[in-house]
């Protein structure tokens, strides 16, 4: 029940954007997804979902990948696990998620991953060490990313990882009467698609 990778940009310094469009992909959103898996009561229980990016981008030094920015809409959580058919289900968990003891999202429609410093940790793999920003709370991320196509107009990465939603302040425990013990443990799964603009960047870098 639950989940997320990234967090509101809350007064978070970010990285600058490069000047030559060489030096920079940015994230294909129709492309890009974020997949999350929250479980219950230990593991015995769970359910899925996506969320959309909604824009960031890769910063290059030649091929290698040095920093990156990820926002995240929270406004575009859905549910994958319940069949829309079962609408009465899939409507409750989302807008409990939605809600002010998960995500706050009317607080927090976005969410942010600003990545620092990338190492190359073996073949196709790299250590990302960053920060994570979800409903308003800052805390150090690393984690590790494949990098499956890393092209000169595009790279393909995915990353899988799990956060412990306590500390970012997201504190629902649930109930075993309402069937709903909610684990601390969140999984996701990051599959990036990032492309190099033919033209030139433009004059004015992304926005938060």
């Amino acid at each position: 029940m639950c989940v997320l990778m990234a967090a509101v940009s809350l007064g978070i310094a970010s990285p600058a954007a490069p000047s030559r469009a060489a030096d920079t992909a940015y994230v294909d959103t129709a492309a890009s997804v974020v997949r999350w898996k929250g479980t219950k009561f230990g593991g015995r229980g769970a359910h899925a979902g996506t969320v959309k990016l909604r824009r960031g981008w890769v910063v290059l030094n030649g091929m290698r990948l040095t920093s990156a920015r990820f926002i995240i809409d929270m406004r575009s959580i859905a549910i994958t696990d319940i069949p829309r058919a079962d609408d009465t289900p899939r409507q409750k968990l989302l807008s409990h998620l939605l809600a002010d003891d998960f995500f706050a999202v009317q607080r927090y429609p976005t969410a942010e991953f600003v990545i620092d410093r990338a190492e190359n940790a073996g073949a196709y793999v790299y250590r990302l060490d960053g920060r994570l920003t979800l409903r308003g709370v800052t805390r150090p991320l690393r984690i590790d990313a494949n990098v499956w196509s890393f092209e000169p107009s595009a790279l393909h990465a995915t990353a899988r990882f799990t956060i412990d939603r306590m500390q970012w302040g997201i504190a629902f425990r649930g109930s075993r009467l309402t069937n709903d013990l909610v684990d601390d443990e969140i999984s996701l799964e990051l599959d990036l698609v990032a492309r190099v603009p033919s033209a030139r960047v433009p004059s004015t870098r992304p926005s938060s």
